[in-house]
C-alpha cells in the first residue's frame, strides 16, 4: 500500500498531513483546491522553526523569498493557471549547488558568505517546473565525508535518533525530508552521498547514470565521479524528479506501473558485500529480495569481480580530485578545513599519477564487466546499501565511519551506472535499513523500487510517529 498523503476533515477535504505527503499528492491536492501553496509553504515552515534546532538540517532559510513565491504560486492557481507538476512545492537543496543571490558555503569556512550568481541548472529546472525554495541544506564540509559532522556549521542529526549521524554528505537534506521540513531535496552522491543518508533515514535516494543530470552550478568534490540526486519519500516522486532535470527528459514516471514479471534480480553472492554486514541488514535485504521475487522477479545468483580493487580504485579518484579542486586552499590555509577533510585532501595529494592511471583502469574494467552481467545475466542487482546502521555522532571516527558507510556504495557508484536505495526494514531499535538496487537505465531501478514500495509500506514510516 502506498504512502496516505493527506486526512479527511470534517467537511470532507483533505487537511495537511506532512508526514506522509507526497510531490505528487500535493500537487493533486492543491489542483483540486484543498489547500494553497502558501498553506504548504507555512507548513513546512513552522516544521523547521520547530525541528531545525535539533536537528540542524538547514544553513541557510529563503523564509522570506519563498514565501512570496508561495502567494504568487497560490494567486496563479486561483486564477486557473498551472506552472508545472511542482507547482507551489517546497523543495530543499544541498548547500553546494548554486541559488542565486543565496550563499552556497559548501559546508566550508571558506565561502561562509559567498553569494551564488546565478542558479544552476538542476535549480532552473525545478524553478521551471514550478517548485519553491525554501532553504539550503547542512552537509559534510566541501561533500568529503559521510557522516555529515560539520566543524563550521555544527552536525546534523539523525531524526530516528537524535545522537546518531544522518549520514552524508547530503545528511541535512535526508533529515530536512523525514520531516518533512521540505516535500524532497537535491543532493550530490559521489561514492554515496545521496544513498547512505536515504539509507539511514529512511528514504528513496537515486545517484543516476553519470552525466544523465547536470553539474553545472555545483561546486565539486570529484570532476570525476559527481552526480546530482533526488532524495524523496518514495519512488513515484524521485522518477518526477529526475525526469524533470535529466538531459535528455526521462521517461521513468511512465513506466513505473509496468510488470516485473520475467525481469531477474542479481544476488551477489561475493563475501564482501555479505560478510561483515549488520545481522539485521542481511536479513530485512534478503526478505526485500524475496519480496521482489515474490511479485514477479527471477533470482540469479552472482559473482562479481573482487570488490576491493573496485574499493581502492574509487578511493584513489575521488580523493585525488578533491585534492586537485582544493589544492591552492591547502597550499596557502590548510588549518581553514577540518581534521577529517584535511586528512582525507592529504593522502589524496599523496596518490601518485601512476596510481591514478590504474585507478581509472580498474574502473573502466569495472565498468565493462558490470555492463556485460547487466546485458547478459540479470537486469538489476540487488544488495543493501549500507552494512551497517547509523553511528553516535559523537563517538565514531571520522575516518573509519566513512570505510563502513561507503564499503557498498563506493564500487557501484564507480560504474557509472545508475544505483537506487530504498528503505525495506527497521532493526530492534527501530532505524531504517536500505536496499540498493543497480541497473543499467534509471527506467529499471525506478521501476523495481516502485513495485517494492507497492508491496510494502517501509517507505511510509515516519521517524516522528515511531518516537
Amino acid at each position: 500500500m502506498g504512502p496516505i498523503a493527506c486526512k479527511e476533515s470534517h467537511h470532507g477535504m483533505p487537511q495537511l498531513d506532512l508526514n506522509h505527503l507526497t510531490l505528487i499528492d500535493a500537487a493533486q491536492h492543491m489542483a483540486e483546491g484543498a489547500y494553497t501553496p502558501l498553506d504548504l509553504f507555512d507548513a513546512c515552515l513552522k516544521r523547521i522553526d520547530q525541528l531545525n534546532p535539533q536537528l540542524n538540517a538547514y544553513i541557510f532559510r529563503l523564509s522570506e523569498e519563498g514565501r512570496e513565491q508561495a502567494k504568487f504560486a497560490t494567486q496563479a492557481l486561483e486564477r486557473g493557471e498551472n506552472w508545472g507538476p511542482l507547482h507551489g512545492i517546497p523543495l530543499g537543496i544541498k548547500d553546494i549547488i548554486d541559488i542565486e543571490g543565496a550563499p552556497t558555503t559548501s559546508g566550508s569556512d571558506f565561502f561562509r558568505d559567498d553569494l551564488a550568481l546565478q542558479d544552476a541548472i538542476v535549480v532552473q529546472k525545478l524553478r521551471g517546473a514550478g517548485a519553491i525554495l525554501n532553504g539550503k541544506h547542512n552537509l559534510h564540509e566541501f561533500a568529503t565525508g559521510v557522516t555529515n559532522v560539520n566543524p563550521h556549521f555544527g552536525p546534523s542529526r539523525n531524526p530516528w535518533d537524535h545522537s546518531l549521524s544522518p549520514g552524508g554528505s547530503s545528511g541535512g537534506s535526508a533529515a530536512a525530508v523525514a520531516t518533512a521540513m521540505c516535500l524532497a531535496a537535491l543532493g550530490t552522491d559521489t561514492g554515496g552521498s545521496v544513498r547512505v543518508p536515504a539509507a539511514l533515514c529512511g528514504l528513496t535516494g537515486l545517484r543516476p547514470a553519470l552525466g544523465r543530470i547536470s553539474t553545472q552550478g555545483v561546486f565539486p568534490m570529484s570532476w570525476t565521479l559527481d552526480t546530482v540526486g533526488p532524495i524523496t519519500r518514495t519512488v513515484a516522486d524521485t522518477a518526477l524528479l529526475f525526469d524533470l532535470l535529466a538531459t535528455p527528459p526521462g521517461v521513468s514516471a511512465a513506466r513505473l506501473d509496468e510488470p516485473l514479471k520475467g525481469f531477474r534480480i542479481g544476488i551477489p553472492d561475493n563475501a564482501y558485500i555479505w560478510l561483515s554486514a549488520h545481522l539485521e541488514v542481511v536479513m530485512a535485504v534478503r526478505a526485500a529480495i524475496d519480496q521482489l521475487v515474490e511479485i514477479g522477479m527471477r533470482p540469479v545468483e552472482l559473482s562479481l569481480p573482487d570488490l576491493d580493487d573496485v574499493w581502492q580504485a574509487c578511493g584513489i579518484i575521488s580523493l585525488t580530485d578533491a585534492a586537485a579542486v582544493h589544492q591552492e586552499r591547502l597550499q596557502n590555509e590548510p588549518e581553514r578545513f577540518g581534521s577529517d577533510v584535511r586528512a582525507r585532501l592529504h593522502k589524496g595529494q599523496q596518490n601518485r599519477g601512476v596510481d591514478y592511471v590504474l585507478a581509472q583502469r580498474t574502473r573502466h574494467k569495472w565498468r565493462s564487466s558490470l555492463k556485460q552481467t547487466l546485458r547478459e545475466q540479470v537486469d538489476v542487482i540487488a544488495l543493501p546499501t549500507t552494512e551497517q546502521v547509523s553511528l553516535p555522532i559523537d563517538d565514531h571516527d571520522p575516518l573509519e565511519a566513512a570505510a563502513g558507510f561507503l564499503k557498498l556504495t563506493y564500487p557501484f557508484g564507480l560504474s557509472g551506472f545508475p544505483c537506487l536505495s530504498i528503505p525495506c526494514g527497521l532493526t530492534q531499535n527501530r532505524l531504517p535499513i536500505g536496499l540498493q538496487l543497480v541497473a543499467l537505465r534509471e527506467e529499471t531501478v525506478l521501476q523495481v523500487g516502485h513495485a517494492f514500495q507497492q508491496a510494502t509500506n517501509w517507505h511510509t514510516l515516519s521517524p516522528l510517529e515511531m518516537e
